[in-house]
């Protein structure tokens, strides 16, 4: 120890410590990596809600199998989500973006289990926020509605005929099925047809000699035959059908059309065929005249 660390330590003073070496070759330690969490086994989410899905509506349906001839015409499913997510969860497992293909593998399952199904049988889909509506079979939030087309599910369903083109006696007409199932269509109130029978119109196309009548709206009436066509409510499937009448035939020199709404055109010139009409269809009497169908 040298003079000067002696005097140091007689007046209470020591030697500073020297630093710790660092060793330059110490690499800095390595982050522990997490250990992955393993994959959730099965299938997806959607899967297996579409699996409880086929499973639900297989087993219902078991008192139909080999029994080809008593089958009903279709069903309607009902599921109460518990919330926004869950029902999307469902739509997801009903391929609701692919209209058609949950019913096609469905048709599958059931043919596998001797479940024989019409050739166009309806499959339908729908979600209650509540509760339940009333059905053949039900399992928690679930429910089968077995549809059979002898016996209507609802109440009558009510349309109204307005004029597009030409000049009708009324603004619109209600057909309600509760008062009558048929409705004539033609030019006049009245006319009697070839058997002798008086005919009368529930949708009147005014005739040019009627009192409301103006050359500027009804010039095209008189294209109309006055026993044009019917316009027919089926009680069991619930629907509306157009009839044409021997008036509106091309062997009478006359012609009806629909219009549906996606721009197809169907040519009503079959005698006693019903012709389906839908939500928003034109109907064209003779060229002339244009008739809107609507349901409300």
């Amino acid at each position: 120890m040298s003079i000067l660390d002696n005097v140091k330590n007689l007046f209470g003073f020591t030697p500073s410590q020297p630093a710790p070496a660092v060793n330059a070759t110490e690499a800095p330690a390595e982050p522990v990596a997490e250990t992955p969490k393993p994959a959730p086994q099965g299938p997806p989410p959607a899967g297996q809600r579409r699996d409880q899905l086929l499973r639900f509506i297989v087993d219902k349906l078991r008192p139909y199998q080999n029994e080809p001839e008593t089958t009903p015409s279709g069903f309607k499913l009902c599921i109460v989500p518990e919330n926004g997510e869950e029902e999307e969860l469902y739509r997801v497992a009903l391929w609701d973006s692919q209209p058609g293909k949950f019913q096609k593998e469905l048709s599958r399952q059931l043919a596998d289990n001797y479940i024989k199904l019409p050739k166009n049988w309806r499959f339908e889909y729908t979600f209650y926020s509540d509760a339940l509506p009333d059905c053949t079979y039900r399992e928690g939030n679930l429910g089968l509605l077995v549809l059979d087309d002898s016996k209507p599910t609802g109440p009558p369903k009510r349309a109204r005929i307005s004029a597009l083109v030409g000049q009708t006696e009324q603004t619109d007409y209600t057909l309600d099925p509760a008062q009558k199932t048929m409705f004539c269509i033609g030019r006049g109130h009245s006319v009697q047809t070839t058997s002798g029978r008086v005919r009368t119109n529930d949708i009147v196309i005014l005739n040019d000699d009627d009192p409301a009548f103006t050359a500027e709206k009804g010039r095209g009436n008189g294209a109309v035959s006055r026993s044009h066509a019917t316009i027919r409510y089926d009680v069991a499937q619930q629907r509306y059908a157009l009839l044409v009448d021997p008036g509106g035939l091309p062997s009478s020199g006359n012609k009806t059309k629909v219009f549906h709404p996606d721009d197809t055109i169907e040519r009503a010139d079959i005698p006693g065929m019903g012709y389906p009409l839908q939500h928003g269809d034109q109907i064209e009497l003779g060229g002339e005249v244009v008739l809107l169908f609507e349901l409300y």
